[in-house]
């Protein structure tokens, strides 16, 4: 990381984040008396809250006990169930919202639930962290995903395209933004990051070794931990789909002088990097003689004029390569005649002739192919 990029103070950063926050629920266009439905508490209820505060139908699915009771006095109606079979009727909803919450879902089950999620709301909404991209990030979240793998969890983070492909195989229209931080945050963001995963993580019982990795990550490391930008999907039907009405970024206050001006590149327009319908891609106009925004840049890599980061990672494995289209974190593709579908309708099967092969069904538009299971009757 280049040692002049700008850096937030404290102060600053805990702006940026609510403010991020805001982006992310006025992105969502929730309007009293509607009828949400949202794909469990989450870690604090605060996306429950909020929608119960403008007088919102809330209606919250979730399975687990302890969490029920946590969060009982929100006031949201509790259905009990799982989002891979949703105990209510087509249309029962006019806004379903997953909120940080596919991720930790199995990826093999993410059509099952978009679809439906789909099934029982007019408007879908994904809202789901991007993948980390600084080598720091990749081996935190490395590490959390091989924990919870060893409990039978999932911590999987996918690109933004991934999303939008699931959510365009149910509703005609889709609308995408990402919200991201414009300065690096500060040194504090990694200790307070690592504090919350180990508690997260000693609750859940997390095998020790993680622990202790984590705890040296932290303790020897001077790097700056990048945060996630947030992924926003919306899919409705054709001509359903509303536009959100964001608010005014706030004066910055006095303290911050001309010599550091907050960078501008987080207004919601195209040039900054964010999609509103249509979608797909159109024909690119001919450019401005002079741009207006200029469009937001990946952190700069570090100059030979930057001093040198610390070599923490020579003493940890390599962050791994990602791959797009598959979960951060999971382990490389199989090879083609051992592959298996990510996702799917695993309980459909193709009818074929009984003499002859079996064939697989139609490719999905992710670009999976069905394979039927072996005979149990055959012979090893």
């Amino acid at each position: 990381m280049n040692a002049h990029a700008p850096v937030y103070t404290a102060d600053e950063f805990d702006r940026e984040a609510r403010r991020i926050e805001t982006l992310v629920w006025e992105a969502l266009v929730v309007e009293p008396e509607m009828r949400v439905l949202i794909c469990g508490y989450g870690p604090d209820g605060g996306l429950v809250r909020r929608a119960c505060a403008i007088d919102a139908r809330v209606t919250v699915i979730e399975h687990r006990d302890d969490v029920i009771r946590r969060f009982a006095s929100l006031g949201a109606t509790l259905m009990r169930g799982s989002t891979s079979v949703i105990p209510a009727k087509e249309r029962s909803f006019d806004l379903a919202v997953a909120s940080h919450y596919l991720h930790e879902v199995d990826p093999f089950f993410h059509a099952q639930v978009v679809s439906e999620l789909a099934r029982v709301a007019r408007r879908v909404a994904i809202v789901e962290p991007a993948p980390p991209t600084d080598p720091l990030g990749k081996r935190i979240a490395l590490l959390y995903s091989q924990a919870k793998r060893e409990l039978g969890q999932f911590e999987y983070y996918q690109p933004l395209e991934y999303w939008k492909k699931l959510l365009q195989s149910t509703k005609a229209e889709i609308s995408q933004h990402v919200f991201a931080f414009a300065k690096v945050p500060p040194r504090e963001y990694l200790a307070d990051t690592i504090a919350l995963l180990l508690a997260t993580m000693r609750v859940e019982d997390i095998p020790q070794n993680y622990l202790e990795e984590l705890r040296a990550i932290v303790a020897r490391s001077d790097a700056l931990l990048l945060p996630q930008p947030r992924y926003i999907l919306v899919g409705a039907p054709v001509g359903e789909l509303p536009i959100p009405q964001f608010s005014a970024r706030e004066e910055p206050p006095a303290l911050v002088t001309a010599t550091a001006p907050i960078p501008s590149v987080r207004e919601v327009t195209a040039a900054a990097g964010y999609e509103f319908p249509p979608v797909e891609p159109t024909a690119t106009p001919a450019a401005p003689a002079t741009p207006s925004v200029p469009p937001p840049s990946a952190p700069p890599a570090s100059s030979p004029g930057s001093s040198p980061q610390p070599n923490w990672a020579a003493h940890l494995e390599p962050p791994p390569t990602f791959v797009p289209g598959l979960p951060f974190g999971a382990p490389p593709p199989p090879s083609a005649e051992h592959s298996v579908p990510p996702f799917g309708m695993p309980f459909a099967v193709p009818p074929h002739d009984a003499g002859a092969p079996a064939t697989p069904a139609a490719v999905s538009p992710f670009g999976w192919e069905w394979e039927p299971p072996e005979d149990p009757n055959s012979p090893p």
